[in-house]
């Protein structure tokens, strides 16, 4: 930990003329990546000192007490310096990063007894800490005290989406996913530190999928039009093990119009509503079904049944089977620059244009487990779907799985509550 020497709180009562400033400082000195921004003056907060008196018999000096007291290690940075006076009022505050020696902004209360830093310090930092306050008479007293902040064994950053990346307006079926770039022991805490707030009021929850990755859905498919906005307010915050979220983020994004698309595996067809109306019945060519065993594993050819959701876009998508064991040089195998490609699943499932399998489109699957469509279906379906749109399929007989990067419609209410850390 990165530490000054601490020494003992001092307190001194001053002759007339001392000179008082009000001011707390702090810097960006130390280990570990940077915090909040500590930078500023500080602001004076109270009168100058205009001099100080000699007391009157009986009348005692004004009182200091000044948190975290002095000596005081490992103090969470998001722990406020306050300083309290009494039997008079405060007319300097000084807090100081012994490495760059800059300031922290605090505000003084309205009686002028109390102030508190308002953003929080830097991990691995030592702060020192002057106050001065002086009696109804105006003689004045100072105290002083250090203390040094925690310094974590490592941080995590979270990484939101929608929102980053440009994506700001969605569809409704769209979670909102928060990656950790560690493993998060402390669930809970991770969890209480991650807020969204939706307009108009909407219900929703989060779920664990792992030690990274936690999601939040809403119970059912978003209002069009809604605004929400994300906050993961980590910084400061314990996650186990000795690691700390190391900056606070947030992102906002807006809900787009209901587009849904439907695939009825028995008809082979795609009914595309928007708004509740249908505005496209599109002929598919899905997963010709089966599977095979390359070098002990079996890939399998059936499209999954459930609620996908948009997740990219490619003007042309290189799509080889060796991406999922099957070598291209197999009978089935193919290395293809794909027009027109729309992901629906992790798993490689697209919807996209398929020239080749026109004739079969509304009649029969003949495809390695993608949506086929035709090139002039599939320039409809590019333009008008887009991320966080739902392709709902239907009676294939093979469920979407949970952890299918956006599989998370596939979990009742009830299972989705339960994967709360908080629950």
């Amino acid at each position: 930990m990165t530490s000054g020497p601490v020494g003992r709180v001092t307190v001194r009562c001053a002759a007339a003329g001392c000179a008082a400033v009000l001011a707390m400082l702090a810097g960006c000195g130390g280990s570990g990546p940077p915090g909040p921004a500590t930078g500023g003056n500080g602001g004076a907060a109270g009168a100058q000192d205009s001099g100080a008196q000699p007391a009157a018999p009986g009348l005692p000096p004004a009182r200091l007490a000044l948190r975290p007291g002095d000596g005081a290690r490992d103090v969470s940075p998001l722990t406020p310096v306050v300083v309290d006076a009494a039997g008079g009022k405060l007319r300097r505050v000084v807090v100081r990063n012994d490495a760059s020696g800059r300031t922290v902004i605090g505000k003084l209360s309205v009686d002028g007894r109390t102030w508190t830093s308002a953003e929080p310090l830097g991990y691995g930092r030592s702060y020192e800490v002057t106050a001065v306050a002086a009696n109804p008479l105006g003689s004045p007293t100072q105290a002083t005290a250090r203390f040094a902040t925690l310094t974590p064994v490592a941080y995590t950053l979270p990484y939101l989406f929608p929102g980053s990346g440009g994506v700001r307006r969605v569809g409704v079926g769209q979670p909102i996913t928060v990656h950790f770039d560690e493993p998060i022991a402390d669930r809970a805490a991770a969890e209480r530190a991650l807020s969204v707030t939706a307009t108009p009021a909407t219900q929703g929850g989060w779920y664990w999928f792992d030690d990274q990755n936690v999601h939040w859905r809403p119970r059912v498919y978003w209002r069009p039009g809604t605004r929400v906005k994300v906050s993961a307010k980590v910084y400061g915050v314990d996650v186990g093990n000795g690691i700390y979220g190391q900056q606070d983020v947030s992102t906002s994004f807006t809900i787009g119009p209901a587009r849904i698309a439907t695939i009825d595996d028995r008809t082979h067809m795609m009914t595309a509503r928007i708004g509740g109306r249908v505005v496209r019945r599109i002929p598919v060519s899905m997963g010709r079904g089966g599977s095979i065993t390359v070098n002990g594993r079996t890939i399998y050819f059936t499209t999954q049944s459930g609620p996908h959701v948009v997740q990219e876009k490619h003007k042309i998508k290189r799509m080889t089977s060796e991406s999922y064991g099957l070598p291209k040089d197999s009978p089935i195998g193919y290395d293809e620059k794909i027009p027109l490609a729309v992901r629906i699943s992790g798993d490689g499932e697209f919807v996209h244009a398929a020239s080749w399998s026109v004739a079969d489109q509304g009649r029969r699957n003949v495809s390695h487990g993608c949506v086929n469509i035709s090139p002039s279906n599939a320039e409809w379906f590019y333009r008008t779907f887009t991320y966080g749109d739902v392709v709902d399929i239907e009676h294939t007989g093979v469920p979407l799985k949970l952890g299918n990067r956006y599989g998370d419609w596939m979990v009742s209410w009830a299972d989705w509550s339960a994967g709360s850390a908080l629950r």
